[in-house]
């Protein structure tokens, strides 16, 4: 059997509301592309606080309102 390593980057692929984010999702927070842990709303469904982890495994949380947009990235094989 052979191993193959393969080279991924992230790459920008959506803006989406944060009722539209789900863990383990990679977003950007202040100029850094972190991992979603978990999405929990108001009882109004106006503001959302979103828990994430940072890439040195610090998690915090985010608010963010209904209607901002949170950009959401992929990692795809850069030899694409």
């Amino acid at each position: 059997m052979t191993v193959t390593i393969t080279n991924m980057e992230l790459k920008f692929a959506d803006n989406l509301t944060p009722d539209q984010l789900m863990p383990e999702d990679l977003i950007m927070v202040e100029d850094e592309i972190v991992e979603v842990l978990g999405i929990v709303s108001d009882s109004t469904g106006n503001s959302y606080a979103v828990a994430y982890k940072d890439e040195f495994g610090e998690k915090n949380i985010v608010q963010f309102q209904h209607d901002e947009f949170v950009s959401l990235y992929v990692y795809v094989d850069s030899d694409e």
